[in-house]
């Protein structure tokens, strides 16, 4: 990420006067972009790195606060300044739920507007610094997990191919956990990893048209070992019919393999985690359910924990949940893939997880967030 010298500014108000005033302000400092209304605002904003926004609150069309919104949910760290004349308590009250930086009204003072610009690019510079530096320490971090991890399963996988006529059940057991265990700190790696990616706008949506009943014979393939060491009943329902869907495979096999992950995670031995695909032959949408018979945390708590945002923000663990990193990773895939999570008890106990999901999804690529 490189930081540019000169800081950027979006100046976002309909009325000509005020807005040719601030872009007389600032010319000479920042680069400054105008935009009459929240349509031309995200227009500039898909195609500029933008460090601070002054907002109008009261436009035509999509109002300030949809607009403010919006500029948090495609980069959360942008600082906005909202100059207004309609000044209320619901708009400040807004403006502290998405972190907005100050209110100036209408009409402005210049020095002191140019003093809350100069301060949001500073703050706005001091973030990109700070996620830059989390960025690398995550890189790191994650190659000098992966190799001693790799070693390790290389190691065991060996030592089983060459043991193998030699040692008991129990014995090659005990190979089995190893690679099991080596296999889910790899993957809770690799999560950490792609939260971060997501988080930074850098991860990318490519669609092509799959059954989604293929998706579901791979994720219990996958944990068919895990599933049998925690002697847990791991299924597909024997109803599934084909079910065509257009979306990102990597992505969904993703999704599903953190539901899953989760749900042999708390299911007791002797329980059950079912897997199962529905629609209707005229529906839009296609429904994902991996259901479990596990402790059934209540849906308050999972909740807590699929909606927190930013990504980077985690909740405190708690006894039934840890800090529920495979559900975030679920939760973030399935916003990406303009899809729906949710959570509900099971009568008989434990939870179920659905992910709707649209059944066509235009092919599409998130807009790289790059400094």
């Amino acid at each position: 990420m490189v930081l540019e010298d000169r800081a950027s500014l979006l100046i976002i108000d309909d009325d000509r006067g005020p807005a040719e005033s601030l872009r007389m302000v600032f010319k000479d400092d920042y680069e400054v972009f105008t935009a009459p209304g929240g349509k031309e605002a995200l227009e500039v904003l898909a195609d500029r790195t933008i460090d601070v926004v002054t907002l109008d609150l009261r436009m035509p069309g999509m109002s300030g606060n949809e607009v403010m919104e919006h500029i948090k949910r495609f980069d959360p760290d942008i600082e906005i300044i909202v100059v207004t004349g309609y000044a209320s308590l619901d708009s400040a009250i807004r403006g502290l739920r998405h972190r907005v930086f100050d209110y100036v009204t209408k009409p402005f003072d210049v020095p002191q507007i140019s003093d809350l610009v100069e301060r949001a690019v500073a703050r706005r510079r001091s973030t990109l610094r700070a996620r830059d530096f989390r960025d690398r320490y995550l890189a790191n971090l994650s190659h000098e997990l992966r190799t001693p991890l790799n070693a390790i399963m290389g190691f065991n996988d060996m030592l089983t191919d060459q043991l193998t006529p030699q040692i008991s059940n129990e014995q090659r057991a005990t190979f089995d956990r190893i690679q099991t265990h080596s296999q889910r700190l790899l993957t809770l790696i690799d999560t950490v990893t792609v939260l971060n990616q997501v988080e930074d706008g850098e991860y990318q949506i490519l669609a092509s048209s799959f059954d989604v009943r293929e998706i579901l014979t791979w994720a219990v393939q996958t944990f068919s070992t895990v599933a049998s060491e925690q002697q847990v009943t791991l299924a597909q329902s024997e109803d599934l019919e084909a079910v065509q869907i257009t979306a990102d495979r990597d992505k969904l096999e993703r999704l599903v393999s953190a539901l899953v992950d989760n749900a042999l995670k708390f299911t007791p031995i002797g329980g059950s985690v079912t897997l199962s695909v529905s629609t209707e032959e005229s529906a839009a949408t296609v429904d994902i359910e991996v259901c479990d018979t596990g402790v059934g945390v209540p849906t308050e708590d999972i909740m807590e924990l699929i909606e927190v945002a930013p990504a980077s923000v985690l909740p405190k663990p708690t006894v039934h949940t840890g800090l529920g990193l495979g559900l975030r990773l679920a939760s973030e895939l399935t916003r990406l893939m303009d899809g729906e999570l949710s959570v509900r008890r099971q009568e008989t106990g434990g939870s179920c997880f659905r992910v709707r999901l649209p059944r066509e999804s235009a092919r599409r690529e998130s807009h790289a967030n790059v400094q």
